[in-house]
């Protein structure tokens, strides 16, 4: 008798992977956008709001924007999707910390118990942590792997992806509550929070007296890592400025082999805590 042939693997995930569309449609992955809330303007992440109209509206607006996430209805109809389809599903998203999307998945998934067998991975990670594992998964199911071992490799690849960011947007940071207490963030531009992801969550880990000071911070952190590592420049806007140039500059004197560090988008849910001023840098060593 013939071996059965594991049953297909389809993926889910959310807009905080900030995956390319068509890369996302030429592999059968379903992104759920996240809304972006300007007051009473609402806007679905990478479908009516570009990663640049998004910083636009940001540099325009008088307070800081808000996210939601993917709403249970939207993956109550993804899952119903796949279900028909007899696909396993791996729902793998932003880290619950950042957003409800995790559970909303959870939530959507109840009906289907029993019909379906869908996998929902906390990531632990966004922006290009989240992008990474996706990919990975993608990888892994065109190997014809059963959705279980994927999940199992995926858990172990989480623990590769880490992240740094440095902000001065103080309004961004209040709002969003990453402000250290008992002394909040103030006017004083001298003071630079450096926020690190602790539990899948982005906290203010410490801070240093410039913006300068907080480049120099990043560069420490990233020169604990192997120069084969993945490494991604990230901020709100897709554009470059002379901050993402003056860290890519920085960095290369570390890494004097590697000629390119890419400046990427971190997405809504990352950008309503750093800002328009913020910028990261994400670095991911799995290896598939």
């Amino acid at each position: 008798m013939a071996a059965r042939r594991p049953a297909a693997v389809r993926i889910v995930t959310d807009s905080a992977a900030r995956l390319p569309r068509a890369w996302a449609e030429a592999n059968g992955v379903i992104i759920l956008p996240h809304r972006v809330r300007f007051g009473a303007d609402c806007y679905q992440e990478d479908v009516d709001l570009s990663e640049a109209e998004l910083a636009v509206k940001a540099s325009q607006a008088k307070q800081p924007f808000d996210v939601e996430a993917p709403s249970v209805e939207e993956f109550a109809r993804a899952y119903e999707l796949l279900a028909h389809s007899r696909a396993e599903v791996i729902s793998i998203h932003i880290a619950s910390p950042l957003s409800q999307t995790v559970k909303h998945a959870l939530q959507a998934r109840q009906p289907f118990l029993g019909q379906c067998e869908i996998h929902i991975l906390d990531s632990q990670t966004m922006a290009m942590g989240l992008n990474a594992l996706v990919q990975a998964a993608i990888t892994l199911a065109k190997r014809n792997l059963p959705a279980m071992e994927i999940v199992t490799r995926l858990r172990g690849l989480m623990q590769d992806a880490f992240g740094i960011f440095i902000s001065d947007d103080m309004a961004y940071l209040q709002h969003s509550k990453r402000c250290g207490r008992p002394r909040p963030c103030s006017a004083n531009a001298q003071v630079v929070p450096c926020l690190s992801i602790e539990q899948g969550d982005v906290i203010a880990a410490e801070k240093v007296r410039s913006f300068e000071r907080g480049i120099e911070r990043i560069v420490e952190f990233a020169s604990e890592f192997e120069e084969d590592a993945q490494f991604a420049i990230v901020q709100l806007s897709p554009h470059p400025n002379e901050r993402t140039q003056a860290l890519a500059e920085a960095l290369r004197e570390v890494f004097p082999r590697i000629q390119r560090f890419p400046v990427q988008t971190c997405g809504a849910a990352v950008g309503r805590i750093i800002g328009l001023r913020g910028i990261g840098l994400m670095i991911y060593e799995g290896k598939v």
